[in-house]
């Protein structure tokens, strides 16, 4: 959970201040995808949700049914953010901005 420029762990500890080049780990929900390697993920942004495909290796399953999808900062402004995130998605190009709340430290 975000607060200021002051990014924090799932666990609420703060760990790291928010600049470009970061990397984050995003909330998401995850479905199985076409191949074996990949998911369909979902991912709310300030313009509404994203989806699209991501490798496997890009996803952390926090206990059982808790998504992350991995980002990198490519800017931060006030309240929201603006991430990569790498994958084949059906309305962007991979870059989203999302409110602070929904990026957490990798």
């Amino acid at each position: 959970m975000g607060y200021g420029n002051i990014l924090k762990s799932e666990e609420g500890q703060i760990m790291t201040q928010l600049s470009p080049g970061l990397s984050v780990r995003i909330k998401c929900t995850v479905q199985p995808g076409p191949f074996s390697e990949e998911r369909l993920v979902s991912f709310d942004t300030i313009t509404g949700p994203v989806t699209g495909f991501v490798r496997e290796g890009n996803l952390v399953n926090r206990d059982n049914n808790h998504w992350l999808v991995q980002g990198t900062v490519i800017a931060v402004d006030r309240d929201v953010i603006e991430v990569r995130v790498e994958g084949s998605f059906f309305t962007t190009n991979g870059i989203a901005t999302i409110s602070k709340e929904m990026a957490l430290a990798a």
